[in-house]
């Protein structure tokens, strides 16, 4: 019978001594508590706003929801196609305008048999239509003209098969505006 050496459990292997957690000062320039908060649903408001306007799925998980390959997405992201956002430790992080574009870019590759640089054409056009039919929006102090502009865009962007400029998230715009 062989003997134990201190330290060991029955089956030989060793028994590791649980580690003492170091012990850590607060620097004083830190604030020991948060200010207090005024209006708790307007910060809740806020927040739900940037989670809108954030991502909110890794790639992993949006992969998953679309049906696709990680690599896929990262694909479109070096092709500009999509921008998702980043985090500190640039994690690309996924909205739903995010995911909605990958779904309109499957759309125009897979029933309209686009190519990647013909969606890339795709999407410029209809951005630059946005663009152009705020211009004219703007440009004109008549409401209902503004109106009838935007059912134009509408009608024009449908005979292509291309969702309306007003169907696309309003964060491509700021995104491409930065």
């Amino acid at each position: 019978m062989q003997q134990r050496r201190p330290g060991q459990n029955r089956t030989g292997r060793r028994h590791l001594e649980p580690y003492p957690a170091p012990s850590v000062e607060v620097p004083p320039a830190w604030p020991t508590s948060l200010p207090p908060v005024a209006d708790s649903s307007a910060v809740n408001e806020q927040q739900s706003q940037a989670s809108e306007l954030e991502g909110v799925y890794i790639i992993s998980v949006a992969a998953r929801l679309l049906e696709m390959h990680p690599q896929t997405l990262r694909k479109y992201e070096r092709l500009g196609l999509i921008q998702p956002v980043r985090t500190v430790g640039m994690l690309r992080l996924y909205s739903h305008d995010d995911l909605r574009k990958v779904m309109l870019i499957r759309h125009l590759m897979d029933n309209l048999g686009l190519n990647l640089a013909g969606v890339e054409f795709t999407l410029k056009l209809v951005n630059n239509l946005r663009v152009f039919s705020r211009r004219l929006a703007r440009s004109t102090n008549d409401p209902a003209t503004a109106e009838r502009i935007g059912e134009e865009v509408s009608l024009l962007c449908d005979s292509l098969s291309l969702p309306a400029p007003d169907q696309l998230s309003s964060t491509d715009e700021t995104r491409n505006s930065q």
